[in-house]
């Protein structure tokens, strides 16, 4: 692919990729190229925006529409354990999944169904401090 220079270049290449159709015949969006575009354009911008530097202690939650993981749920709260200096990258293999080259740099503590304290890892460009 080849690089796209401008935002009209890429409305135009967005545009191409939101025409075409599924296997079954079906218009990949349902409410339509420009709708969709902006959707992509707004979560993309989410997951692009400054990240603040996270503290032990500091509470998070998702940012909307960026949750990628079962745990934590779409608005229950997260405890920062630490913030890696290195993230560690996914090792998914498969080129074809959400989770390839994901960087892993943010461990939370999450409580399970049961009140336990789980750990886990993510994608600190995913979340934000919960207010």
């Amino acid at each position: 692919m080849s690089n796209l220079s401008s935002e009209k270049e890429l409305e135009e290449f967005v545009k191409k990729i939101m025409s075409q159709t599924t296997e079954k015949g079906n218009p990949i969006t349902r409410n339509g190229p420009y709708e969709e575009l902006s959707k992509l354009k707004q979560k993309v911008e989410t997951l692009l925006q400054p990240t603040p530097t996270f503290n032990p202690f500091d509470v998070v939650k998702w940012k909307k529409g960026l949750k990628n993981k079962k745990y934590p749920e779409e608005e229950q709260l997260a405890m920062v354990i630490q913030e890696l200096e290195e993230p560690i990258l996914q090792s998914e293999r498969d080129s074809g999944t959400p989770y390839f080259r994901e960087p892993l740099d943010l461990i939370l503590g999450v409580l399970d169904q049961d009140g336990d304290l789980m750990l886990y890892h993510y994608d600190k460009r995913r979340f934000e401090i919960a207010k």
